[in-house]
């Protein structure tokens, strides 16, 4: 892949520098437009890019512009004169423009809204005052609509005329006398009905809509859900004011997957690529949230002061606590991930907590036996054959006898007992901290990850020192 990406980049470049405006539009002509953005993404030389937009077709430009990093959208508006920057635009869809515009400085947006035709420009402004994230901030107004008295014949004419200029033309929207949507149409329902029929005969009664202050993340459900290519987009009365096309969706899952990511890894959501990224930007994302943590460990780090004296009077014990603490982290980490996973794919809800903990805690139950029974032989393997150092054990047995192999099954069946505890604690956290989220309106994956591996951290030293100092240092004679 990147091989290729190396290559394309260097007939692109080679085109340039010959001047050959033949073979770059052959470039265009046979490669997609993305393909040949990622090619030249790290050309910042503005003759370069304004050679490339004085070669290819208009056809092509303003597709290719979209697909540009913003530094270099930002280099080529400058570099373009007012009537070049006009072409540009006139050929833009209005959702385009605004992604171009949003982070780019106030002088560069005021251009660009000038260069607009009047009517794109009260498209762009209107989608620029929508708030981020919803349907509103991400719909598109080049579509097609239609009064449902109109006929078929006049709907494939009109399909004609207006269709280049529009987002989509296999869904055709359908409104009343008022500019009430009332109906969808597919372009293959169209061409298969008699062209005297009008389009209320025809069109969808039970079509799918969203309103503009949807969450982003709840229509790329309903696109999911419905199997949509397009989804009209309605203010308070039901009129259409935009659709939203399947490309969109794809970009607002790739989004939200990101944002899911960053919150698991508790980092903070990465708005440019990470090559793009400065390395203060990167250092700022991280570190506040490995500082929260270090803070939420002091909890950890009172108990094992607490239980100090403990640790010195029988030092093996805090040979395990590693272990201890890696498994319950990674038990709950798995659960979280599945429950985060279930509740952003709609598969239960709220109601459903106690379901799931009934469900979770059988799990767990069987995940620890297995996991108590297999440490237990583990570790007495460990600490049998020397990979443990049992020197406090050989301590304990001198200063007041006992059996050497029993007092090493005690200690394993200690580690073992605070497995089993950890497995199903664990679990039920990890189930817990997802819904608390979605609870209190937060995103679940925020409870992902660190967050959960420190709070099972806490529990499972509570455990393994209770355990110890309430069983199974009394049966070896260690008073506490």
């Amino acid at each position: 892949m990147e091989e290729n990406k190396n290559i394309l980049k260097q007939w692109v470049l080679s085109a340039i520098n010959n001047r050959s405006s033949k073979e770059l539009k052959e470039i265009f002509e046979t490669i997609p437009n993305i393909d040949i953005a990622e090619a030249v993404a790290d050309v910042d030389d503005p003759k370069q890019l304004l050679y490339i937009f004085r070669v290819v077709g208009s056809e092509y430009s303003a597709e290719f512009f979209a697909e540009l990093s913003s530094e270099q959208q930002e280099i080529v508006i400058n570099a373009f004169s007012d009537k070049e920057l006009m072409e540009l635009i006139s050929d833009s869809y209005a959702d385009d423009i605004v992604d171009t515009i949003e982070e780019m400085p106030a002088n560069i947006v005021t251009r660009v809204l000038k260069a607009c035709p009047k009517d794109l420009r009260g498209d762009v402004n209107r989608l620029l005052n929508y708030k981020d994230n919803t349907a509103g901030s991400i719909m598109t107004t080049e579509y097609i609509e239609m009064k449902d008295s109109v006929t078929v014949k006049e709907a494939i004419e009109t399909i004609r005329i207006k269709g280049k200029d529009a987002e989509t033309v296999y869904t055709i929207f359908v409104r009343d006398n008022k500019r009430t949507l009332v109906g969808t149409v597919e372009l293959s329902d169209l061409i298969f009905s008699k062209e005297d029929q009008v389009l209320s005969e025809i069109m969808d009664k039970d079509f799918v809509s969203c309103n503009v202050n949807d969450d982003q993340e709840d229509v790329a459900k309903k696109f999911k859900r419905y199997d949509l290519t397009a989804m009209a987009v309605v203010n308070s009365e039901n009129k259409i004011v935009g659709i939203i096309t399947i490309d969109d969706i794809v970009d607002i899952m790739e989004q939200e997957v990101s944002e899911d990511i960053a919150h698991m890894a508790a980092i903070t959501d990465m708005e440019e690529p990470y090559l793009k990224t400065p390395i203060l930007k990167l250092v700022l994302k991280c570190a506040p949230w490995i500082i929260a943590l270090m803070i939420l460990q002091i909890f950890s780090t009172m108990i094992l002061s607490k239980f100090e004296g403990v640790i010195g009077q029988f030092a093996i014990l805090a040979v395990f606590t590693p272990l201890i603490m890696d498994a319950g982290g990674n038990s709950g980490g798995q659960t979280t991930t599945m429950i985060v996973r279930s509740l952003s794919l709609d598969e239960f809800s709220g109601k459903d907590y106690g379901k799931v903990v009934l469900k979770e805690l059988r799990v767990a139950s069987i995940i620890g036996a297995i996991i108590a029974v297999f440490a237990f032989g583990w570790l007495m393997f460990e600490m049998s054959v020397g990979i443990v150092n049992t020197d406090s054990i050989l301590h304990l047995v001198n200063k007041n006898g006992g059996n050497y192999n029993a007092y090493m099954a005690l200690v394993a069946s200690l580690v073992a007992g605070t497995l089993f505890v950890t497995m199903i604690i664990s679990r039920l956290v990890g189930v817990s901290l997802p819904f608390l989220a979605k609870l209190v309106k937060l995103d679940p994956a925020v409870m992902c990850g660190p967050l959960t591996t420190t709070t099972v951290d806490i529990i499972s030293l509570i455990t393994y020192f209770l355990l110890w100092t309430q069983i199974i240092g009394p049966i070896m004679g260690i008073g506490i």
